[in-house]
């Protein structure tokens, strides 16, 4: 019989199906932080150490295979009490890279918290797990000691006996995992003591940060190469959900020195919808989406300021329990307060920096939104994974605009930043674009905008709906209307054109000026001079006045003297003209 399947002892059978179905406490949600499991009891299962440990303590069924090759890796290199928990009754070392040292690759909802904390059950030694923020750090810390798994936290601003109390902890066995962030590490004492202490395992979560906080604003991420060493522990994995080659690479080199083994599974969500909406206005953009859209729901921006505006755009129009703003700027009583109620939503929206994400577990968020697009397509694969943890089908949907547009023309050829850019304007799937940049891996799109156009014949249209109306209006007006006067009538002709979708009057002048603005930078109008000042003009594209090429330059000297003239003689008749009035 198969080692990794053994059939379950009569003694150990009641024992078995109690820990299934009768765990006391649930530290993990099926759905949200593992994924929904289909369990048909007379087909299959498992009674190894492991699995029944995980049972019994966090109240799942069963481990996925790729939680069980996580698992085992960290007790063979460990050197646990686990020979029932092999894979073909063996780890295979023919790929030359010690499976102590791991990067897990799994998407989001997948369960890698699993992956770390049930070895955690079964090693002689405590387990280090880093975490990037505290608020996620205290959040695993309030599930586990709910689910009775004994754990500490070390933290900056902690008194003298608060440390030496959590190391008594440690020291006793009382605690089984010890939870940090990279910047508390950095203190000397911290590492001496935690080196007596004999940790057996360190996990790193969102590893992803080492390459994208470490080279900027976090830079402690750099030195835990460094503190692995000097803490002498053999058996290290580093968890992200999201990494293109080049972050897996800056992660492998800051933490392993290049010599880590990659267990990865498939990135694909396949779940998740995804759209790209083009709109000059992106917060109105954003408003028609939260209106056709399943909620709960969240808008994704890159700044806090903009959160506040946005949220107070979709309360004045949901009402103010519907919608919400989060951003680190908050005192911990406001983000309590507002997780609270986005967690207890049934339709609500909310307006959120990256702050909130990593360790948010909430399982029925069905919409995703970025108003701006993330730095990285990482980020955005991340942002866009908080959406559909349970299963159920889920949309994520990306704004973009003319000032995403410049951005992307300016990032350096090939670069991780000129990604995005090429997502938001790409011409092939856009499930089959972030998987060949991610690992290459060959997908059948379960939906995108441009395959479901493909199926129903039509296609993308990449140009902004509401600056297509803007411009094909100048264009009919050419130089009857000023700037200021264009702006007011624009937007009568906007409420008009949607009132029948928003209900009510919801484009305002500051909306116009944003798609103006827009229209100025991409050279698509200009502002006139002289008889037609200040009135507005679509910019030609092509040069009006072919027959320039057939003059001689003293010609072409002589009109623009003719020109000048000319528009002095209007600038006095003007001026003459003022005064007759």
């Amino acid at each position: 019989m198969d080692a990794f399947s053994p059939s379950i002892p009569a003694a150990n059978e009641k024992f078995f199906w109690e820990t299934i179905y009768m765990a006391e406490k649930e530290i993990f949600i099926e759905g949200e932080d593992f994924p929904a499991q289909s369990f048909d009891e007379e087909e299959f299962f498992y009674c190894d150490e492991a699995t029944l440990a995980a049972q019994k303590s966090f109240g799942i069924k069963f481990l996925f295979p790729w939680q069980r090759l996580v698992i085992a890796n960290i007790l063979d290199s460990s050197g646990a009490e686990n020979k029932d928990f092999e894979i073909d009754g063996q780890i295979n070392e023919n790929d030359g890279v010690c499976r102590g040292k791991q990067i897990v690759l799994l998407p989001t909802g997948a369960g890698k918290s699993l992956c770390f904390l049930t070895p955690a059950l079964l090693l002689d030694g405590p387990t280090l797990v880093m975490y990037p923020l505290l608020a996620l750090m205290a959040d695993q810390q309030r599930r586990m000691q709910e689910g009775s798994l004994s754990c500490v936290v070390f933290k900056g601003g902690q008194t003298q006996e608060e440390r030496e109390e959590n190391f008594r902890k440690i020291e006793c066995g009382q605690a089984r995992v010890i939870l940090a962030n990279p910047e508390v590490l950095q203190n000397e004492k911290i590492i001496c003591r935690l080196k007596k202490c004999g940790i057996a395992h360190i996990a790193i979560d969102e590893a992803h940060c080492v390459s994208e906080w470490g080279d900027s604003f976090r830079p402690a991420y750099l030195t835990l190469g460094k503190i692995i060493k000097e803490l002498e522990v053999k058996t290290v994995t580093a968890f992200t959900a999201t990494a293109s080659p080049p972050v897996l690479a800056r992660v492998n080199e800051v933490l392993f020195d290049g010599n880590a083994h990659l267990v990865q599974s498939s990135a694909d969500r396949a779940n998740i919808h995804y759209e790209v909406r083009y709109a000059y206005a992106k917060k109105k953009a954003v408003l028609k989406a939260c209106i056709e859209l399943k909620k709960p729901m969240i808008v994704f921006c890159s700044s806090r300021r903009k959160t506040e505006d946005t949220a107070r755009l979709l309360t004045a129009y949901f009402g103010s329990e519907k919608a919400k703003f989060y951003h680190a700027g908050m005192t911990k009583e406001e983000k309590l307060a507002v997780e609270k109620w986005f967690f207890d939503s049934e339709d609500g929206i909310l307006a959120a920096t990256c702050a909130y994400g990593m360790g948010m577990d909430k399982g029925n968020i069905y919409t995703v939104v970025h108003l701006d697009a993330p730095e990285h397509i990482e980020n955005f694969i991340q942002e866009a994974g908080r959406a559909g943890r349970k299963g159920d089908d889920v949309n994520s949907v990306l704004i973009w605009s003319h000032k995403d547009q410049a951005k992307w023309r300016q990032a350096q050829k090939n670069s991780r930043e000129k990604v995005m850019g090429d997502f938001a304007n790409s011409r092939i799937c856009r499930r089959e674009f972030m998987m060949n940049y991610l690992t290459g891996e060959q997908v059948i799109c379960s939906g995108c905008d441009i395959c479901d156009a493909q199926k129903s014949g039509k296609k993308i249209d990449y140009r902004a709906d509401d600056a297509e109306f803007a411009f094909k209006f100048i264009k009919r007006n050419r130089r009857l209307f000023t700037k200021d006067e264009t702006v007011n009538i624009l937007t009568q002709k906007f409420n008009l054109r949607d009132r029948d979708f928003f209900k009510e009057n919801v484009w305002e002048a500051r909306d116009m000026q944003e798609i103006l603005t827009q229209l100025f930078d991409s050279k698509k109008i200009k502002k006139l001079g002289g008889f037609w000042e200040n009135h507005l003009d679509i910019k030609a594209e092509k040069p009006r006045f072919l027959f320039r090429r057939f003059l001689t330059a003293k010609s072409i000297h002589r009109l623009y003297f003719l020109r000048r003239n000319f528009r002095h003689f209007q600038k006095k008749l003007e001026e003459l003209r003022q005064l007759l009035s």
